[in-house]
């Protein structure tokens, strides 16, 4: 699952994107859906719940998408708590902005291919 800084410069990307003007009353009150945290506070939760913990860790890996095409469809189909606060005539001019923005920062490599910093969270625990 997703941990403490999971896709941190795509969330940072669309920040600044649903910020502007032309977006930003579509977020008005809106609060990030996503819970990604560390591995101190999974331990806690692990260990309220009654199980034995062996390890919880954090591991970076990039996901890689085949260019802004990609990257597009990704964004589409895991970012909906952002994508549905914009009107259905706006998203994908919304969603243009955004993948554009994370690609002038984020070229892509000389095969085409978009890379998107990923932390996932990694438990190993078991109820005795």
């Amino acid at each position: 699952m997703g941990g403490r800084g999971n896709a941190s410069e795509v969330i940072k990307t669309v920040n600044l994107i649903k910020a502007r003007s032309e977006w930003s009353a579509y977020f008005v009150n809106f609060k990030f859906p996503y819970s990604f945290y560390g591995p101190d506070k999974y331990k806690s939760l692990l260990d309220n719940v009654g199980l034995t913990v062996n390890y919880v860790r954090l591991l970076k890996k990039y996901m890689v998408h085949k260019g802004k095409e990609g990257l597009k469809g990704w964004f589409k189909t895991t970012w909906f708590p952002y994508t549905n606060k914009v009107p259905e005539n706006l998203r994908n001019l919304f969603i243009d902005e955004i993948i554009n923005k994370y690609i002038a920062k984020h070229p892509l490599d000389d095969n085409g291919f978009t890379h998107v910093e990923m932390v996932r969270l990694e438990i190993l625990a078991e109820r005795l």
